[in-house]
């Protein structure tokens, strides 16, 4: 049986995630985390009024582009060891799909622990980021830019140019002022100026290693300006480790491109209701040769369907065969930009012959994520 918790239940919850995730909360970090929890749904299955297994569910927004899609952020997935392959988590994470599709939340979430063990659930990798680590000796400034750094805290330009940065992406969170309230103590802040502000990085700095956790340049000479600041501190640390949005083009100007650079696959998504979420996403399209597309999703049968797609809209079709045949994460996958027909091709999930059609309606904007929750 599943029930939503109470704030009785709330100690509960801090302790299961303490024993499950194996960190030890101060006083005050328990407060935080107890008024935390009356903005989110966490979902519970008992033993006896003892707790076995919780998942939290945030409501979010993303950005897609220039619009805002809700969205539902799970996170806080735990057992105890005791209860453990009793399918309580499959229990909550199909709860919780019923619960995002109630409250609108057409879009869903999640870090992974294991990816393939959410893969079974219809999420899908739709992120990664570039891990470059830079030693003391590579730190070479690139050809001077003409603008101007300023160091400070999180400003009013600072959301300004993130929501910029957001809207040329899909995924990326739509952060509130409560989130950089909760998160500007984190970082040391450095924004480029050039007239007007063009980029930003947050970073910390510890025991000889400089850590950039966004680098968020607009403009080309954004990019050079705040990688030339990074380079001002080759006095001060040994080690510069930047974390980069797949596809960013820094490591190639550096005068020596040879350094390490890794990829990590980072958050999952999935689309929880497939019409509302195409109509959204078809708004980008002014024009396409009409198709139907069937849609399987075994958790989430109300997605499962043939949907006919035209410039006039989504629309419930009857019949069993349609042009193309995607899984709920395939299609995840693809609509937010990850992948395009050619990779789905060449993974074996769809035909030759529905590249073309797919194709038609891709998303030209590439994928990013920044946070985590």
């Amino acid at each position: 049986m599943i029930r939503t918790l109470e704030e009785r239940d709330y100690s509960q919850s801090l302790q299961l995630s303490e024993y499950a995730f194996q960190y030890k909360l101060s006083e005050e970090e328990r407060e935080q985390r107890r008024e935390q929890m009356g903005d989110q749904k966490i979902f519970g299955i008992f033993h006896d009024d003892h707790l076995a297994a919780k998942l939290h569910l945030m409501p979010f927004q993303t950005w897609f582009g220039d619009r805002m899609i809700p969205m539902g952020g799970v996170a806080g997935v735990a057992t105890y060891p005791e209860y453990r392959r009793n399918g309580y988590v499959r229990k909550l994470l199909l709860h919780s799909l019923e619960a995002m599709k109630e409250a609108g939340q057409i879009i869903s979430m999640l870090h992974p622990f294991y990816i393939d063990f959410y893969r079974k659930f219809g999420w899908e990798v739709f992120a990664s980021y570039r891990q470059m680590t830079v030693d003391q000796k590579e730190l070479s400034p690139l050809s001077t830019s003409t603008g101007t750094i300023r160091r400070g805290g999180v400003t009013k330009e600072v959301m300004e140019a993130y929501d910029r940065y957001a809207k040329k992406h899909n995924g990326m969170l739509v952060r509130t002022n409560g989130w950089w309230k909760k998160k500007e103590d984190q970082w040391h802040v450095a924004t480029y100026h050039e007239g007007e502000m063009q980029g930003y990085i947050l970073y910390t700095i510890s025991e000889g290693v400089m850590t950039v956790d966004e680098f968020l340049p607009l403009t080309p000479g954004a990019r050079k300006g705040l990688w030339n600041f990074i380079c001002q501190h080759d006095s001060m640390v040994l080690t510069v480790k930047v974390k980069l949005a797949e596809g960013e083009v820094l490591p190639l100007m550096l005068k020596n491109p040879r350094i390490k650079v890794e990829d990590y696959p980072y958050f999952m998504t999935r689309v929880v209701d497939v019409e509302p979420f195409l109509k959204t996403y078809l708004r980008d399209k002014e024009t396409f040769e009409a198709f139907t597309l069937k849609v399987v999703d075994q958790h989430a049968p109300w997605n499962s369907a043939v949907w006919h797609l035209s410039v006039n809209g989504v629309e419930r079709r009857d019949g069993s065969t349609a042009d193309v045949e995607l899984g709920i994460r395939e299609l995840s996958a693809f609509t937010f930009g990850f992948l395009s027909a050619v990779d789905l091709e060449a993974m074996g999930h769809i035909d030759a012959g529905e590249v073309a059609w797919l194709e038609s309606i891709r998303t030209t904007r590439k994928t990013c994520f920044q946070d985590f929750f």
